[in-house]
């Protein structure tokens, strides 16, 4: 159960901050090489552009997760609680209905680059592990929108003991 604890609120995070972290040590040990060395990789570039898809793939999922993602919230701010509540789940219901079309459909993508079987120039890396990021993204997003969804559904939200779960 701990480990469930952790997963729900670090796994993210922790994909994040490895990524992140790839993209730097990898671009720094370019530099050094290129300008101390007088020699460069031949993939580097091509693998900080795939860790930056991966990582934005799974900061969408992140931004669920802290309730920031994008939305136009003017309109809704001015609504009366009860009828702003239904409209949050309204737009709620909607973003979850998107972004499961999207999961669905991201299987279908990686399918037909797998029967490609096309790899990267650099690093001779199937495309079907870059495009593998979108199932992560989307399941993962689609995952988060509906624990936003059931928290927002849950009568205790507004005693507070849902929010004191997640910590």
């Amino acid at each position: 159960m701990k480990v469930l604890k952790w997963l729900d609120k670090h796994l993210e995070e922790s994909i994040l901050m490895l990524l992140l972290s790839s993209i730097v040590l990898v671009m720094l040990y370019q530099i050094i090489r290129r300008y101390f060395f007088n020699s460069s990789l031949s993939w580097s570039e091509e693998f900080c552009r795939y860790c930056f898809i991966w990582f934005m793939f799974i900061a969408f999922s992140y931004s669920i997760r802290l309730k920031s993602d994008l939305r136009v919230d003017a309109i809704v701010n001015i609504l009366p609680a009860g009828i702003k509540r239904v409209v949050e789940l309204i737009g709620l219901l909607l973003c979850l209905a998107v972004t499961a079309y999207l999961f669905k459909c991201s299987f279908t993508t990686v399918a037909n680059v797998a029967k490609t079987g096309e790899a990267s120039v650099g690093l001779r890396l199937p495309l079907k592990y870059v495009y593998v990021s979108t199932v992560a993204g989307f399941g993962l997003g689609t995952f988060r929108y509906i624990q936003r969804i059931v928290m927002e559904l849950n009568p205790r939200k507004k005693s507070g003991e849902v929010k004191e779960e997640l910590k």
